[in-house]
């Protein structure tokens, strides 16, 4: 029922003025990657939008009110919005409002983040859904879906906890294929912008499958991911490694991921 209710929120805004400001991302964009997990919110990125929590609550309100024969209604009056801030820093606005289903009351948000650049430019992805047609919205492309988890797991090392990360980052290597220049141009551009120093994966994640053991295998349990993602972390990092260690050191250049195969191939 959450997913029903933000896939009619996203099918809001894809009939909105403002859809081609608004670029969709996170976990209800994977689904555009033939590739779903649980989620209550959704995450967008602003490409034309000042970032205060007044300009994005009235636009996520006006988005909400928009009619759809769904059965769903949004209370848009009754919808908050608070600064996001990761490490002290701000990185976005929260809105949180309900959606109503016959007596049904369904709570979810949408994090709106402004300024986190995008390379190659955003197009056009289709999301499908539970009942009806696609969607059709303005959504990351794949190389930067891949560019923020890895530079994450380089930052973060073995104190990472975003297990969706790794899974993310095994499911969708092992599913597609991948332009190795995307790739690089991706990863140099979130790297600047964060102001990262790409040591080698395998340096950061040194020691973190025997580390993270437990809480990896209860984590993959509790998802239902068990027939998608290996329990075994070792096995998981190990295809993270594969894919990601030689996209950090810039060596992908002019190649292209094969995923039928797993190998960077010219």
């Amino acid at each position: 029922m959450a997913l029903y209710a933000l896939e009619g929120f996203l099918d809001r805004l894809s009939s909105s003025p403002r859809a081609d400001d608004l670029v969709l991302k996170g976990g209800v964009l994977l689904a555009a990657y033939d590739m779903r997990r649980p989620t209550r919110d959704i995450d967008l990125q602003a490409t034309n939008l000042a970032g205060d929590s007044d300009t994005v609550l009235e636009l996520v309100r006006d988005i909400a009110a928009i009619h759809k024969d769904d059965g769903l209604v949004y209370d848009a009056g009754s919808a908050t919005a608070e600064v996001i801030r990761d490490e002290e820093e701000y990185s976005g606005v929260r809105v949180r409002l309900i959606a109503r289903l016959s007596r049904a009351r369904i709570p979810f948000h949408v994090d709106v983040n402004v300024g986190d650049p995008i390379w190659p430019p955003p197009g056009n992805v289709e999301v499908s859904r539970l009942l009806g047609g696609a969607i059709t919205v303005r959504g990351y492309p794949l190389s930067m879906v891949f560019a923020e988890k890895i530079v994450t797991a380089v930052q973060r090392g073995t104190v990472n906890t975003r297990w969706r990360d790794y899974a993310d980052i095994a499911i969708l290597s092992a599913a597609h294929d991948v332009n190795g220049d995307e790739l690089t141009g991706s990863i140099d551009v979130v790297a600047t912008y964060r102001n990262a120093t790409l040591n080698p994966l395998d340096e950061a994640l040194a020691g973190y499958a025997e580390i993270a053991q437990n809480k990896w295998g209860a984590w993959v349990r509790k998802q239902r991911l068990t027939d998608r993602l290996a329990q075994d972390f070792a096995i998981v990092l190990q295809d993270v490694s594969t894919f990601a260690s030689p996209a950090v050191a810039g060596g992908i250049a002019g190649l292209t991921w094969a995923h039928n195969v797993k190998r960077w191939m010219p």
